[in-house]
């Protein structure tokens, strides 16, 4: 079974390299015509007539032949935006899957580890599961249950995958529930950034995956109106600002169960 790291790390690659794509292709203008062109055109032994387009620049050279039956107009920025647009969208659906499956192997951890004062005290995180219920036949259960623990987080992780967690207020869950002490200060320290700023990034960005799946990249503020303009440098900022969270979070949540592991091995010696 794959880590919560590797599969995040799977889960991200997609989101980087839709960002490589954008940067092979970035271009000026699709020459259809040019000495370059024409040399070209021999290498491959089109014939005159073949409508080819060439696309150029300090990384990358491409040709494209008329069998692809692709327009010129798919190699406009506007066209190559929609690539990262969807970077936006794929890495927060990594970052989504992260937290999930991070609590999935290390909350019945923390709670086999920390009984009863394993939920944070914290306002914020109590409301989150303000409207999580037991019955009474599954608090009777939990009594000299030997997989109490493990039935207690499966109930708070079906709880949860009704609720976004790509957002500063999931990080901020998770993170607290696997008993992280103030997780988002011991993130930006970690990455040795303005807590401000890294939070900020990371709400534009979740809001910005909101605008584009739900309103076509539309501001919720006027979503009849124009596509927000989008560069590669904001993009690649995004993925880069979750990928380099979610690698802190899990070093964090590494120290920690392994601390916990500890105090679960010396209670039973």
């Amino acid at each position: 079974m794959l880590s919560p790291r590797q599969a995040f790390e799977d889960n991200i690659r997609p989101a980087e390299l839709l960002l490589r794509v954008y940067r092979l292709l970035e271009n000026d203008t699709v020459h259809t015509s040019g000495e370059m062109l024409k040399s070209l055109r021999t290498t491959i032994g089109a014939s005159a007539d073949e409508d080819l387009m060439m696309i150029y620049n300090e990384i990358f050279l491409g040709l494209v032949r008329e069998k692809a039956d692709i327009h010129s107009s798919n190699f406009k920025k506007s066209s190559l935006c929609n690539l990262l647009r969807q970077s936006i969208v794929t890495a927060c659906a990594a970052l989504e899957t992260f937290l999930q499956a991070l609590m999935q192997i290390n909350l019945p951890v923390v709670i086999q580890a920390r009984g009863r004062d394993f939920f944070p005290q914290d306002k914020e995180v109590q409301g989150y599961f303000v409207d999580l219920t037991f019955s009474l036949s599954e608090t009777l259960r939990l009594n000299g249950d030997g997989d109490a623990a493990l039935f207690i987080a499966n109930k708070i992780l079906k709880h949860i995958s009704s609720k976004y967690l790509n957002s500063t207020k999931g990080i901020f869950t998770t993170a607290a529930l696997l008993s992280v002490e103030t997780p988002l200060d011991q993130l930006a320290t970690r990455l040795q950034r303005e807590k401000k700023d890294m939070l900020k990034t990371i709400e534009n960005t979740t809001q910005r995956r909101n605008d584009i799946v739900h309103r076509a990249d539309r501001s919720q503020s006027d979503p009849s109106g124009p596509q927000q303009d989008i560069s590669y440098a904001q993009a690649r900022q995004a993925v880069d600002t979750i990928k380099h969270v979610c690698l802190a979070l899990d070093e964090l949540v590494d120290e920690k169960i392994k601390d916990l592991k500890t105090q679960i091995d010396t209670i039973q010696v």
